[in-house]
């Protein structure tokens, strides 16, 4: 309740984020979630969007000297919008039981929101267009960092203490990956002299592995057929009570959510037990030839891999699912990022850890390298927004230090402007969830059990780890 009132009194996200205003989400989740029979969902989307030129012209009055980027952003997934309310809205209504009265209402419902929608983004190109349009700095400074931070990852580290935490790690694992990279380069380049720099010797392994890579028409399937891999291998090394009922699909994202992350989780709402959740990627087809050769080479056949790890299985997908069946429903709802984010962080090696992919080297490098994303993702979090830095330093940092691809730059750096802390959350998510695990396995000896500690520990919701933590341990 602090958090929310922060929100809106000091932080004043409605005035500062366009985006925020945006029905295509919720119109979409009321149309495809499984939670009625279609003609009532029809009948209640009816009723959520009968208002929706005045939410709108609402939105134009309290927008107040937001930032370039929330605005690019807002027009963008405004416009995505447009296609929940297009042909498979139509054709659902005329598949339902929907008498015609109620039909013609929803027809003209229907067109009164897509035209409100497109008023809105003109409001919001307008802005743009204007030279002299007074915009806010997408950097929001210390003190107000320092404040989200503490809402929204709710842990006793300071910003600063997991900026440096964060940077010792960097070196740690660079060490780690020297070492592999150094025994499997002659694997890749036979004879060839080694570089004495030992980033550059990493890179040129890394490089190697980037080129096996999927299609871009072929992202979609191929992380399906790894997230049925998963579920597999998690049944059989008995890490948790999977429930095989559990519905999750890999697709296409849905253009109103997309233009902050190649990929991304859709859960059930934490008041519907059943459903279908989504593991989401970017429609790389549709890219420049050029930028989609980019994005396949940082996300190649083993980057590909903790990517569903990261967001299918046993990542975001499950987590969602112990988390609708939680005890409480506080800790369904108010759901806490670092430990949704870090439980994903936290599969990811726990995968490696009991033997995903025989151990292969090139998967253990490549976990390294993704380690080092999360180390990273602190670094220009709190960098650009409290230490100002640079595109040009982050790209440096980026491209040297934790190899990634120049799209994937691109891509965070934008991710970093619309967006605070929330990239702080990974590596905090993670440190503390491993600390945990290190803590509940010394307290109960020999009769810890890992599958034990999963349940337990998710059983809690999406509550903060420190909140667990004292549950767990006391």
């Amino acid at each position: 309740m602090q958090s929310a009132i922060w929100y809106i009194d000091t932080f004043k996200s409605q005035q500062r984020d366009p985006s925020s205003y945006n029905l295509g989400g919720e119109c979409y989740y009321l149309l495809t979630q499984n939670y009625a029979p279609l003609t009532q969902r029809l009948q209640t989307l009816s009723n959520h969007i009968q208002h929706a030129n005045d939410f709108y012209l609402a939105a134009e009055k309290i927008i107040n000297h937001p930032t370039k980027e929330y605005t690019q952003l807002a027009i963008a997934q405004n416009n995505g919008s447009l296609d929940v309310f297009g042909s498979a809205l139509s054709d659902s209504i005329n598949n339902s039981s929907l008498n015609q009265i109620e039909k013609d209402t929803l027809q003209q419902r229907i067109t009164a929101t897509t035209s409100a929608i497109k008023n809105y983004v003109d409001f919001l190109q307008k802005m743009m267009a204007d030279t002299t349009y007074a915009f806010s700095d997408f950097r929001i400074g210390k003190t107000l960092f320092g404040q989200k931070f503490k809402y929204d990852l709710v842990t006793d580290i300071t910003p600063e203490q997991l900026f440096a935490k964060a940077d010792s790690a960097k070196n740690y694992y660079h060490q780690q990956m020297f070492a592999i990279a150094n025994n499997l380069w002659q694997k890749y380049y036979d004879n060839m002299e080694k570089p004495t720099d030992s980033l550059v010797l990493i890179k040129d392994v890394l490089d190697k592995l980037s080129l096996n890579h999927a299609s871009p028409q072929h992202v979609v399937d191929t992380a399906t057929k790894l997230v049925h891999d998963l579920e597999r291998f998690i049944i059989a090394k008995n890490l948790f009570n999977y429930d095989t009922t559990t519905s999750l699909k890999v697709r296409t994202m849905p253009a109103f959510m997309a233009g902050v992350s190649l990929a991304n989780a859709e859960f059930i709402p934490p008041y519907q037990k059943t459903g279908t959740t989504y593991y989401n990627v970017t429609d790389l087809s549709k890219m420049p030839a050029a930028d989609a050769e980019s994005e396949l080479r940082e996300y190649n056949t083993y980057s590909l891999q903790f990517l569903s790890i990261h967001e299918g299985m046993p990542g975001h997908c499950m987590q969602s699912a112990y988390n609708n069946k939680s005890g409480s429903i506080i800790k369904s709802v108010f759901g806490n990022g670092a430990m949704i984010e870090g439980w994903a962080v936290y599969c990811e090696q726990l995968m490696m850890e009991n033997g995903w992919g025989n151990n292969a080297p090139e998967l253990w490098l490549t976990l390294y390298k993704w380690r080092l994303r999360e180390c990273s993702n602190v670094l220009i979090d709190y960098g650009i927004q409290c230490l100002n830095y640079s595109e040009d330093d982050v790209y440096k940092l980026l491209k040297n230090q934790t190899f990634q691809e120049d799209a994937q730059i691109k891509e965070k750096f934008h991710r970093a402007s619309v967006s605070q802390v929330q990239l702080c959350s990974y590596f905090n998510g993670v440190s503390d969830i491993l600390a945990l695990r290190e803590a509940y396995k010394n307290k109960l000896g020999s009769s810890y059990n890992i599958k034990d500690f999963h349940e337990k520990f998710l059983s809690y919701g999406s509550a903060p780890v420190k909140y667990i933590r004292e549950v767990m341990l006391k």
